[in-house]
């Protein structure tokens, strides 16, 4: 029944449509052009200033030393100062004194001092002007010459964005180590989440939980759908739901996972508007893949866009296999849980060990074991958070309970990291 089940989706347009693209995509037969490309009358590699807006908010690179984010560029000058139109996008290298001008607990050291005229709100939406040089797109600031947003509603829109992110990083930080991974879980920085414990999640199988996707999404969309089923109007429920969706993404920021996730959302809850009992959600990955191809080319081959559609994919065709196994020895619960986890490593792990040259099956366990204590962390930091807002004395017990429960989160994950991986030997 089940071979049956998937052999039919081969006669559906939306599944032939999106394995078409994926051959086009990944099997390296085809020269697919970048669409974002930088675009000038100047060569790229003589540019040395460019204008336009920050896309994306600065996410800190592996060393520290930089923060990285995407760049929609409108103009580009070169050293003469011969000014050209441009197009197209670049990553642009933002030094970390830069970048952390506002961030508590990093206002006063004295390379934030040396560079005091450099001390801008660095996010989504701000129209600014750089220097520095571009490398392989890749444009490294060595100066920042002018910096506003925009008096259109967005503009606006955008500023107020990059202040509640602010504000909420400085709660976050007084709670310590515990406030900097529940920022990492809502919205995505990992500025103040320490090294040690993102190699842990790393080692663990558990990288997913840290970058945001539909764990996350679902999140806010049940507390939506507790609140729109308690007040009985089925109308409300699916407001408040896209409401909580948007509201989350607006707030976190677009990233290829949770563009996924968002799209996947949109869709599903559109197709239960429609009367749908039970969507089809494996079509419904599909079009989603589709369609974010179509509108964001730039995300087809990052890593997070493939492991994720990879990852829900393998849930979707093979977790009611993986069910059937784990039901014979497991309360139901915990085999729907593992067999999840283990349908998304099933697909996830070719694409891990091509990538990476490494992947964690311990995974399979570690999800199912830590998904739980983090959804009750997420869950209990909201609910402090706003309490914390309300009542502002309450700011304080609050963090120490919340490094209570990243005390216990860790220790798990940590045992769970101590598993070795699995690795391709170098030159393999």
């Amino acid at each position: 029944m089940a071979v049956n089940s998937s052999l039919n989706y081969f006669k559906k347009p939306v599944f032939l449509s999106a394995l078409i693209c994926v051959f086009i995509f990944y099997s390296g037969l085809f020269n697919i052009p970048d669409r974002t490309a930088p675009r000038a009358l100047i060569k790229t590699e003589q540019i040395t200033e460019i204008t336009g807006i920050i896309l994306s908010s600065p996410s800190r690179t592996g060393n520290g030393s930089y923060y990285s984010a995407t760049f929609s560029l409108e103009k580009a000058a070169d050293a003469r100062n011969f000014q050209s139109t441009a197009k197209g996008r670049v990553k642009i290298m933002l030094p970390a004194e830069f970048a952390e001008a506002y961030s508590p607990g990093k206002l006063f050291s004295d390379s934030q001092k040396k560079h005091s005229g450099q001390a801008f709100l660095y996010e989504a939406g701000g129209h600014c002007t750089f220097r520095g040089r571009l490398t392989n797109n890749v444009f490294y600031i060595r100066e920042c010459t002018a910096y506003e947003w925009p008096s259109s509603w967005r503009g606006r829109l955008q500023h107020l964005r990059a202040l509640c992110r602010l504000h909420f990083k400085r709660l976050m930080y007084g709670w310590g180590s515990g406030g900097g991974l529940l920022l990492a879980l809502l919205c995505g920085a990992r500025e103040y989440t320490e090294p040690s414990t993102q190699e842990a999640f790393r080692r663990a199988g558990l990288s997913h939980i840290l970058a945001l996707s539909g764990m996350h999404l679902s999140m806010f969309s049940a507390i939506a759908l507790f609140f729109g089923n308690k007040a009985g109007i089925r109308k409300l429920t699916f407001i408040l739901r896209i409401s909580a969706l948007f509201g989350f993404v607006w707030f976190a920021g677009f990233s290829p996972s949770l563009s996924r996730a968002f799209i996947c959302s949109l869709l599903t809850i559109a197709a239960t508007i429609a009367g749908a009992k039970k969507p089809d959600l494996l079509s419904i990955l599909c079009f989603s893949f589709l369609l974010q191809s179509a509108l964001c080319p730039q995300d087809i081959h990052s890593s997070a866009f493939i492991l994720s559609y990879g990852a829900l994919a393998g849930i979707l065709l093979s977790a009611n296999l993986f069910k059937r196994f784990y039901s014979m020895f497991c309360p139901k619960a915990i085999a729907s849980s593992l067999s999840a986890a283990t349908g998304a490593q099933t697909f996830t792990a070719p694409i891990s060990l091509k990538l990476f040259g490494a992947f964690s099956p311990i995974g399979i366990v570690s999800a199912t074991v830590v998904s739980p204590f983090v959804t009750v962390f997420i869950y209990s930091g909201l609910l402090l958070i706003l309490l914390s807002l309300i009542f502002p004395i309450l700011s304080k017990p609050s963090g120490i309970f919340i490094n209570l429960q990243y005390t216990v989160i860790t220790y798990i994950v940590n045992l769970f990291s101590n598993v070795p991986n699995f690795c391709l030997k170098s030159g393999v």
